[in-house]
């Protein structure tokens, strides 16, 4: 497991009754104070230490094929437009506020525009940003109206991996790449598989929680050990196997940047290989990728895991009805925080580009029926994300810190073909101390990118 070392307690790290915020995460005895999960004053700091610095998923390529579409979408609190130029048809990204008065120039979820135009008072905007026209123009002297300092404020910086687009408020963030470190090798093991590219079928499914933001990601980390518990009802329906201990092979990866996975071995039998993608996927992976990559994927049929701090997927196999076949599907999901206690939760569908009629129907349907927002396994989660969020607010209960023990005495596999520090198990809270600690760190450092890390 990652140790972040502890630096001297400065005012930065107080809160305003005294308490330190080292003292709330021990990485070392896997302790976790409840106080993160819903203190007002810990959610503030968050968004200026996490979510204003991180670089944050705002949507994939695909969601703007063509110039002139946008959709709108959230980074760190802040209300912005993702869209695809019309003259060098490259994805820009724009804080969606008219610089006239404030109000959002854009209104819609989506839509195809020649230009973009704020309801208030008509400023309106190109879609590379630059400032068009303001109303009654003649009525401006040259000193008054600067058009070409008044364009829409765009995100610091917008960069994108194997189509997926992300942004940053903070211009000292390191590239993206160098932000996502070994996470990079899985996923292309997840997006990068497939010689045709991806895209995103259909709009993202949102929906609100009333729970802390890391509840959600806590669940993405590589936690197995809730499947014969939380899905208890697949179990007796027969959708799950009844011993509770076949979960708990498979393989939990720190990366040591805070992004986590978990890799879960399938049957031992070609429907299991792969993530039981179909033959012409399964080619496709072949011909693209690294023999590390495919070797990893021809032994796994599911894997679960976090870009820190809050995108998660799921490539998971599983059967969407009592004695129907699995279908594989991969679902991005982003834990948007709007409170201490209240989250929205986008969902996207991706496939490959060259994805089979069959095979998309298959698949579609299966993530709708699953982990949908009224998915049979999605809702369970949410119930227990919402009741842990009531319940740790407590006072008395704040007074007892949350344990993440299980399995912490596991040393690496020293054989694991990816790289990240790779725990032999699924069952084991390495990866959420490991997320945990990485929180610390962006929320108590200067510099929580840097490489003082030890292993």
């Amino acid at each position: 497991m990652a140790i972040i070392e502890r630096p001297q307690s400065s005012e930065g790290s107080l809160l305003r009754d005294g308490t330190d915020l080292h003292d709330l995460v021990d990485a070392d005895f896997g302790r976790i104070s409840r106080r993160i999960y819903g203190d007002p004053e810990i959610f503030e700091l968050e968004m200026e230490r996490i979510f204003r610095r991180a670089w944050l998923f705002i949507g994939h390529e695909s969601e703007v094929p063509e110039p002139g579409d946008y959709v709108t979408r959230d980074l760190a609190g802040e209300p912005i437009i993702m869209v695809r130029d019309d003259d060098t048809e490259e994805i820009g990204a724009f804080l969606n506020s008219c610089r006239h008065r404030g109000m959002r120039v854009c209104r819609a979820d989506k839509d195809n525009v020649a230009f973009m135009r704020c309801a208030y008072h008509g400023w309106t905007y190109a879609t590379n940003g630059d400032l068009r026209a303001a109303f009654a123009e003649e009525l401006y002297d040259e000193e008054h109206l600067k058009k070409e300092e008044l364009g829409l404020i765009p995100v610091t910086k917008v960069a994108s991996y194997h189509g997926m687009v992300f942004g940053t408020w903070d211009e000292n963030a390191p590239d993206l790449e160098d932000y996502l470190g070994d996470m990079k090798f899985y996923l292309d093991l997840l997006v990068g598989r497939s010689p045709t590219g991806f895209r995103v079928v259909g709009a993202p499914q949102v929906w609100e929680v009333n729970t802390n933001w890391k509840f959600a990601t806590d669940n993405f980390t590589g936690d197995n050990a809730h499947l014969p518990t939380t899905h208890g009802s697949m179990v007796e329906l027969q959708m799950l196997p009844p011993d509770p201990m076949a979960f708990s092979y498979g393989t939990m990866i720190d990366t040591t940047k805070g992004h986590v996975l978990h890799m879960v071995p399938g049957p031992p039998n070609p429907d299991g290989y792969y993530f039981g993608l179909p033959p012409e996927q399964v080619d496709g992976l072949k011909a693209t990728l690294s023999q590390a990559h495919q070797d990893i994927a021809r032994d796994h049929f599911i894997s679960v895991g976090t870009v820190f701090p809050n995108l998660s997927y799921l490539q998971v196999m599983v059967s969407s009805v009592m004695g129907g076949p699995p279908a594989p599907f991969l679902n991005w999901r982003m834990w948007v925080p709007t409170g201490p206690h209240s989250t929205k939760i986008y969902s996207w569908f991706f496939i490959e580009n060259n994805a089979s009629a069959e095979y998309l129907k298959d698949s579609y349907e299966c993530y709708v029926r699953t982990f949908g927002p009224s998915g049979i396994y999605e809702q369970d989660d949410m119930e227990n994300w919402e009741e842990c969020t009531r319940v740790n607010v407590g006072k008395i209960a704040q007074q007892y810190d949350l344990h993440h023990g299980m399995n912490m005495h596991l040393e690496p596999n020293p054989d694991w073909k990816g790289p990240g520090i790779a725990y032999p198990t699924s069952y084991g809270e390495m990866t959420q101390v490991a997320y945990y600690a990485n929180w610390l760190r962006w929320m108590t450092e200067d510099d929580p990118t840097s490489d003082k890390v030890q292993k």
